[in-house]
Parts: structure tokens; C-alpha cells; sequence
């Protein structure tokens, strides 16, 4: 068996009434995927198999998680950026489909 996870954080504020007004937290989450590993290659998800993500580059992989959560933050979403690579080494991208101004 071999766990494999990822590891985003994000800020957001919420309340929760009467015990708390408006507040602002950073939010960790922690997706992990268990299973047997890959022969081959020792991994037990394979992002080549899900739906969508059938070319798992990090500009589709971006756009994907994009797709997603566009849905249910249609008006504040503003950009998704995926990276690979320890911290301060790290290389990636940035997705966006909101329109981008630029100067003259």
C-alpha cells in the first residue's frame, strides 16, 4: 500500500453566528489517494485516467481544477496556479479565463 497526498492552502473569511463575526483564516487541505502501487512506476493514482486529464500537463492540469471551481466562485476566482518542485526550486503555471487588461 503507498499514500500519496497534495497539500494546497488558500484564504477565505467566514462567521459563525452568535459565536463568531467575520474572520479571515488560512485554510490547509490535505487530498490523499491510497492505494496498491504502479509496478512500473510506484504511484497509486494515475492523473492520465481521470476524465479530462487525459494530457496532464500543468497548464491542463490548472485549467481543470479551473473548471471546477469556477462553478461555485463564478464572481471572485481569479487565477489558478499549479507548481511542482520543493519550495524556492519550484516551476509552474498560472490559468485564468478572466480577461486581462494591459497597459498601453
Amino acid at each position: 500500500m503507498v499514500e500519496a497526498y497534495k497539500q494546497f492552502t488558500f484564504e477565505a473569511a467566514h462567521a459563525l453566528p452568535p459565536h463568531s463575526g467575520l474572520h479571515g483564516h488560512t485554510f490547509r487541505i490535505d487530498v490523499v489517494f491510497s492505494g496498491e502501487p504502479d509496478p512500473e512506476f510506484g504511484w497509486c493514482e494515475n492523473l492520465d485516467e481521470i476524465e479530462g486529464l487525459e494530457k496532464p500537463s500543468l497548464e491542463n492540469l490548472a485549467r481543470w481544477i479551473w473548471d471546477r471551481l469556477a462553478v461555485s466562485f463564478p464572481d471572485t476566482l481569479d487565477r489558478v496556479q499549479v507548481a511542482r518542485g520543493p519550495d524556492g526550486m519550484s516551476e509552474g503555471c498560472t490559468y485564468s479565463a478572466r480577461p486581462r487588461l494591459h497597459a498601453a
